[in-house]
C-alpha cells in the first residue's frame, strides 16, 4: 500500500524538525559549557589573582592540566576518537561519544586552537541515534546525519553556511541528494531554537560577523590582483598547516603522551614570547581565533602580524595533531585574516577588509576543499564591511580551491578534510 504524498510531506517536515530542535538544544548546552569554562579560567580566576589579563604561565598551566585529563579520558572506549584532520564524522559509535565529547570540552575550555564544530556534529548524531533506537539502520543513519548538520548550524550564526556545506557534500557524492530537504528543515528548526518563536525568546545566536572593520563599498580593479596574491599565500599556508599537523599526528600515533606534552611546551613558549615581547592578546594565539579577528585587522605593526601568523600557524598545526579535539574551521579563517592584514600593510592604502575576506576564503577552500562554503563564510565574517566584499571572497575561494586541487593532484592519497 502506497503512502500518500501528504503523509510523506508530513514525515519530511516533522521528523527533521524534531531532530533539529533536539540537536540545537544539545549544541546550545555544549557551547554554554565551553563559554562558562573559558570565562572561569580566563576571566574569573585571573581577575581574582589581581591580573587584568591572563598571564602566559597561567594559560600554560591550563593546557598542562588539560593534557593530564586527556590522557585519563583516553582510557575510556574510543580513546577520544579520530583527530581534527580526519574530517567530520556523522557515524560515530554511541559508546565512543563520551570520551570524544569530554576531550573536546577539556580542549576547548583550556584554550586549544580549535573550534567547536566537529564535537557538535558528533553530539548531534548521538542524540539522533538515541531517539531512533527502534528504527531501521537506514533511518538511523539518515537521522544522525540530519541531526549532526543541525547541531553544527548552531555555531555558525547563519544556517545557510551549513546548508551550503551540505550542498557541496552532495555535489561531490558524499551525501545523498535526498537528504538535502530534511537537512534544510532541521537547520530551520535549529535556528528557531536560537532566535525564538512566538513567546519563546530563544537561547542565543552566535553571530560570526567581525565587528569594527573598515567599510569596503567600492571595488578597485587592482583589489582583485591583491586578493589573488592573498589567496595564494593563504592557501599555501593552509596546506602547510595540514602537512605539519599530519606529521605531528604521525608522531602522536606512535607516542601519544610525549607528543602532547612537547607540543604544549612549544605552544607555551610561543605564547610567552607573543605576550611578553609583542603584547599580543591570548585570543590571537589560543582558542579558535574568531574573537581575535577584530584586534588583528586593526593591527598596524608588520612585525606583530608576522609573529601572529607564524605562531598561530605553529600552534594550530601542533593542536591539530597532538591529541586535542575540536573543529578545524575557525582557526584556519583566522590565519586567512592574518595573511590579508599582512599584505595590506605592505601596500599602504589597500583595503584590509577585502584582503581579509580573500584570505579567509582562500585558506578555507584550500584546507576544506569546499569553495562555495568558504566564499560564503568569508562574506559572512567580513560582511559588515559592505556588499562589495562578495566578489573578492569568491575570488579568494576559487584561487584557494585551485591550489588545493593542484596539491591533491600531486599527492592524491591525502585524505580530504571533509571525509
Amino acid at each position: 500500500m502506497k503512502t500518500s504524498p501528504w503523509k510523506q510531506l508530513l514525515a519530511l517536515l516533522i521528523n527533521p524538525f524534531r531532530y533539529g530542535v533536539i540537536a540545537a538544544l544539545g549544541a546550545t548546552f555544549f557551547l554554554k559549557l565551553v563559554e562558562v569554562g573559558q570565562e572561569l579560567l580566563y576571566g574569573v580566576i585571573p581577575h581574582s589573582l589581581g591580573f587584568t589579563e591572563t598571564p602566559w604561565w597561567l594559560a600554560g598551566i591550563y593546557l598542562l592540566v588539560s593534557a593530564v585529563l586527556i590522557l585519563l579520558i583516553r582510557k575510556m572506549p574510543g580513546q577520544a576518537g579520530p583527530g581534527p584532520l580526519t574530517g567530520f564524522h556523522f557515524d560515530t559509535p554511541r559508546e565512543f561519544a563520551p570520551a570524544i565529547l569530554l576531550t573536546a570540552l577539556v580542549s576547548l575550555i583550556a584554550g586549544a586552537s580549535l573550534g567547536p564544530e566537529a564535537p557538535l556534529i558528533i553530539l548531534g548524531t548521538i542524540l539522533a541515534l538515541l531517539t531512533t533506537r527502534s528504527h531501521d539502520e537506514q533511518t538511523r543513519k539518515a537521522a544522525m546525519f540530519i541531526s549532526g548538520a543541525a547541531a553544527i548550524g548552531a555555531v555558525f550564526g547563519n544556517p545557510f553556511i551549513t546548508a551550503f556545506m551540505i550542498l557541496e557534500f552532495a555535489a561531490i557524492g558524499i551525501v545523498p541528494y535526498a537528504l538535502i530537504l530534511p537537512v534544510m528543515t532541521a537547520l530551520a528548526a535549529s535556528f528557531i531554537v536560537q532566535t525564538g518563536i512566538w513567546r519563546f525568546k530563544g537561547f542565543e545566536v552566535h553571530p560570526l560577523a567581525v565587528q569594527g572593520i573598515p567599510d569596503y563599498s567600492t571595488i578597485d580593479p587592482g583589489d582583485f590582483l591583491g586578493a589573488v596574491l592573498v589567496a595564494v599565500i593563504a592557501g599555501l599556508i593552509a596546506l602547510s598547516t595540514r602537512a605539519l599537523g599530519g606529521r605531528v599526528q604521525a608522531f602522536s600515533d606512535k607516542k601519544f603522551a610525549p607528543t602532547l606534552f612537547i607540543s604544549i611546551a612549544i605552544i607555551i613558549a610561543l605564547v610567552f614570547v607573543g605576550q611578553t615581547f609583542f603584547g599580543i592578546e591570548l585570543n590571537q594565539l589560543l582558542f579558535s581565533g574568531n574573537s581575535g579577528m577584530s584586534g588583528l585587522i586593526a593591527e598596524s605593526s608588520v612585525f606583530v602580524v608576522i609573529f601572529v601568523l607564524l605562531a598561530k600557524t605553529a600552534i594550530y598545526s601542533l593542536t591539530l595533531g597532538s591529541g586535542f579535539r575540536g573543529g578545524p574551521i575557525f582557526p584556519i579563517t583566522f590565519l586567512g585574516v592574518a595573511v590579508g592584514v599582512l599584505v595590506s600593510l605592505h601596500f599602504p592604502g589597500s583595503p584590509v577588509s577585502a584582503f581579509a575576506a580573500a584570505g579567509i576564503a582562500g585558506a578555507s577552500a584550500a584546507f576544506l576543499k569546499l569553495p562555495a562554503t568558504s566564499a560564503l563564510l568569508a562574506a559572512v565574517l567580513i560582511g559588515g564591511a559592505g556588499e562589495a566584499i562578495a566578489p573578492i571572497a569568491i575570488t579568494g575561494a576559487v584561487v584557494g580551491f585551485i591550489i588545493r586541487a593542484m596539491a591533491d593532484a600531486r599527492a592524491p592519497q591525502e585524505t580530504p578534510a571533509h571525509s
